[in-house]
């Protein structure tokens, strides 16, 4: 059994990526769950996988089971319970290494950058097992509002308002608390999408956005640069510049660059299709992976 150690079911991308992948982990004949506080299931997207709580997990936990991980306090936590610790690495935070450093315990690696990271500062080979974005934000073909530009205020909220200062004939909605489906509905509906984050490990929302079909403008984010190509298929630009960056982005002179832009990005959220990432989790399951029995 895989038991998949979470610190909260609130509104982080690191649940939802859990989540996702222990689902595909279903799909392809693997038993496993996820562990949280309570056993409270997220509430913000939906999830095919049992949820329970860490009480009955440390009841059930034997000593053929693998313990999964993402939460660097985690690591220290669950070490010496029965069973295999297995990190799904996330994130490259300094407070990673001792994990990533731990020989006895495997990586499985999200994105480019984690991986170059485990190779190049601990001299290690983990299994990548991919990211994937939930189908629901794929672009249905609807109505498309040019100068609506979604945003979510938790992070960066500053330079949201920046940009509204900079760029008042625009409309600008924000996103936050939402159920996935309604944030994929609003973003189908924008032309663009602020991604304000800064220092994000990945970037998730961006990528969705991406899906959506919107013309993003992010900051520079670690993993996310596996999908951001500036001029291509997004605009990136540091949090200062981005109110200028958008209202060069949105002159009427522009509105074919913008839809190339968004088509280009669309594109490449393509490549992170669910059926894509269980595709190549099935091959390294019967390979590399086929340990996680």
């Amino acid at each position: 059994m895989i038991w998949y150690f979470l610190p909260d079911p609130g509104i982080f991308g690191g649940v939802k990526v859990a989540c996702q992948f222990l689902d595909l982990l279903g799909s392809c004949g693997r038993r496993a769950v996820a562990v949280l506080p309570g056993g409270k299931a997220p509430q913000w997207f939906s999830c095919r996988t049992p949820i329970v709580s860490e009480e009955e997990a440390r009841r059930r936990i034997g000593a053929d089971d693998y313990l999964m991980i993402t939460w660097p306090p985690d690591y220290a936590r669950l070490k010496d319970w029965p069973g295999h610790v297995v990190c799904h690495c996330q994130g490259t935070d300094p407070k990673m290494d001792p994990i990533l450093a731990d020989n006895s315990v495997p990586i499985l690696t999200c994105w480019k950058q984690a991986r170059r990271y485990l190779e190049d500062k601990h001299a290690r080979r983990g299994t990548d097992v991919g990211i994937s974005i939930s189908e629901c934000f794929y672009f249905n073909g609807g109505r498309k509002f040019d100068n609506l530009v979604a945003y979510m205020p938790r992070r960066g909220f500053d330079v949201v308002r920046q940009c509204m200062r900079r760029n008042r004939s625009l409309d600008f909605c924000g996103m936050d608390g939402l159920h996935e489906r309604d944030v994929a509905r609003r973003l189908q509906a924008s032309g663009v999408y602020l991604a304000t984050a800064e220092g994000e490990q990945f970037g998730l929302p961006a990528l969705e956005a991406m899906a959506a079909g919107c013309l993003v403008l992010s900051v520079p984010v670690k993993g996310g640069m596996e999908y951001l190509d500036d001029g291509e298929n997004c605009l990136v630009a540091a949090a200062d510049e981005m109110p200028y960056k958008l209202r060069w982005a949105m002159s009427p002179a522009r509105a074919e660059w913008r839809s190339r832009l968004r088509g280009r990005a669309l594109a490449t959220a393509m490549g992170y299709r669910p059926s894509l990432q269980r595709r190549r989790l099935e091959e390294s399951l019967k390979g590399g992976l086929s340990w996680l029995a």
